[in-house]
């Protein structure tokens, strides 16, 4: 196939990528996509080899394999993957997965930053230290009339070259969705020889912790499936859902997307969700955003927030030590019902067994109800 031809096949109706001169139609593993549909529809139609490379284990390149259907004939192809030209069909009929937010104009989304396939250059323009390990980013947006354009619920790619190979992260920024101008991030740095099961620590969160001021990152999204439409209704892949109550549960960094929710629905003084918050971190220390979270809960009838630690190092703990479990969550969320949904992000061992099991048995259906970020 020539690369004419791919570009062609940029929608949830045909979704076909290159990855080392083989071209792959991905159309049918979209909905078993672990990453979400969103990740392959923004490759949709290009050579992503790269960011592929990038992101995914050898695992994940042998399973590719089932989806190859041909090789790219390179007579006219001499763009690469940043520059491919976005085909504008991704915007009519086949959009069904929301991957751009585009809504009518309103006041709001007056001039967006975020363009779907596209790497968008932002400047850092300040940063702090929260904790030992945890640090405040704030990015510039390419001009400061524009808001970033992400939909509550989504998350963003960045994008570095480090130690010469593309490295990409997800990320939720932690400031709200109308901020004109700029957009924050809280990231914990992952220290090389800190955990002995990680020696070299995080790439991306160490390459940013030394990142001077005025650096310049690429940033891709929006991502993922799960976006809040504002009074209990969510769109999830498409589907629309509703609830008066939200239970969600966080792990660590897992708290970005649950906050970005809960801002949301506590800047809507008509939006009457409430939200139940139980938050696990191995210790005091590590929870992030805690004024702010401890702050909304004293404001905010709507507002309710748990928190376990696995380990208290400090005198006069008043919450939970150890993991959650059934108890923890039988007294600090409501019991699964029509009107009830889960949120959850966290490590992949805390949902798979701190969260579904036991959310099972306080009569969630974790296939309908669980929305995991």
């Amino acid at each position: 196939y020539s690369m004419s031809e791919v570009k062609k096949h940029n929608s949830a109706q045909s979704a076909w990528i290159i990855v080392h001169g083989h071209i792959y139609d991905c159309t049918r593993f979209l909905n078993d996509h672990p990453g979400g549909v969103d990740s392959i529809l923004i490759n949709a139609g290009t050579d992503c080899t790269e960011e592929f490379d990038a992101i995914h284990s050898d695992k994940a390149k042998k399973m590719l394999e089932d989806y190859r259907i041909g090789e790219l004939v390179t007579t006219d192809y001499t763009s690469d993957s940043s520059v491919s030209s976005p085909n504008n069909s991704v915007h009519g009929a086949s959009n069904t997965f929301h991957l751009a937010p585009i809504k009518e104009a309103t006041p709001l989304s007056k001039n967006i930053a975020l363009v779907p396939r596209e790497k968008i250059p932002c400047k850092l323009i300040a940063k702090s230290s929260i904790s030992h390990d945890v640090r405040l980013f704030r990015f510039a947006l390419p001009s400061e009339d524009q808001v970033l354009g992400l939909p509550v619920g989504k998350h963003i790619f960045l994008c570095a070259t480090i130690d010469d190979k593309l490295c990409m992260r997800a990320y939720t920024p932690t400031s709200s969705i109308d901020e004109v101008g700029y957009f924050d991030l809280v990231v914990k740095i992952y220290f090389k020889n800190v955990h002995p099961k990680f020696p070299n620590g995080g790439a991306m969160s160490q390459y940013l912790d030394s990142l001077p001021l005025g650096s310049v990152l690429d940033i891709k999204g929006p991502l993922g499936h799960i976006e809040y439409t504002g009074r209990g209704n969510f769109s999830v892949g498409g589907k629309a859902k509703f609830a008066k109550k939200l239970a969600m549960l966080a792990g660590g960094t897992g708290i970005t997307p649950i906050y970005q929710v809960a801002q949301a629905v506590l800047k809507d003084p008509e939006d009457e969700t409430e939200m139940f918050v139980v938050y696990a971190n191995r210790t005091e220390d590590d929870i992030l955003l805690r004024e702010e979270l401890d702050d909304w809960a004293r404001k905010y009838e709507r507002f309710k927030i748990w928190y376990v630690v696995q380990e208290p190092i400090k005198e006069g703990w008043q919450y939970s030590v150890g993991f959650i479990t059934e108890s923890i969550l039988r007294e600090h969320i409501p019991e699964g019902s029509d009107d009830t949904l889960a949120l959850a992000c966290g490590p992949p061992p805390m949902i798979q067994f701190a969260v579904q099991p036991n959310l099972e048995k306080m009569k969630y259906d974790v296939k309908d109800s669980l929305l995991a970020f």
